[in-house]
């Protein structure tokens, strides 16, 4: 059979003929007769910003959902950490941190400053032990803990002399260390 058979009318063989277009997913193709031979043609349409839209609204929202998702599980495991350390930590107050730290060589009211400190300014939720993590557990970053000592040495008389303690601030007990071996105010007033 030829092309022009299909159309009905004499047309020169070297001539393209378009039979019909058909939509392929996003694609338009045209079946063209060229020679008698079939062949398949990608047509280019362009595409609008609303169709770009509609084709991308649903893995947008899946993105969306599942960002969504994932804020709400991070934050009940939040919740759900707090609530756990608190019921863990029931019964531990200022006096048992400033006890626990005394045993070890801690001035007892550096303790009990520090333990104040962190649990006013820096509204700590949950009941402070010396092992607990400053980053981590309490949320301080490097600002928030250069604040922190200036604060603690200030309210407790002493001062800051950078490099004290070539350790880095991990826990609690570390901070309360760093507070003990900066000098009072007093001594260094020569």
């Amino acid at each position: 059979m030829q092309y022009s058979e299909l159309i009905g009318s004499e047309i020169a063989p070297a001539e393209r003929i378009v039979v019909f277009i058909r939509v392929i997913g996003h694609e338009c193709v045209e079946l063209q007769f060229l020679n008698d031979f079939p062949q398949v043609v990608p047509m280019f349409t362009s595409l609008t910003v609303q169709q770009w839209l509609a084709d991308l609204a649903f893995p947008l929202l899946l993105i969306g959902v599942g960002v969504l998702v994932g804020f709400t599980v991070l934050y009940i495991s939040a919740q759900s950490r707090r609530s756990s350390l608190v019921r863990a930590r029931s019964g531990r107050t200022e006096e048992t941190f400033a006890e626990y730290l005394a045993e070890y060589g801690f001035d007892p009211e550096l303790a009990r400053a520090t333990y104040r400190y962190l649990q006013g300014q820096q509204n700590a939720a949950f009941p402070i032990e010396p092992f607990d993590d400053l980053d981590c557990d309490l949320g301080l970053d490097s600002e928030d803990l250069s604040e922190t000592i200036r604060a603690l040495l200030a309210e407790t008389g002493r001062i800051y002399l950078p490099g004290l303690l070539d350790s880095p601030l991990v826990t609690v007990e570390d901070l309360v260390r760093t507070i003990q071996a900066s000098p009072r105010r007093e001594k260094m007033v020569a």
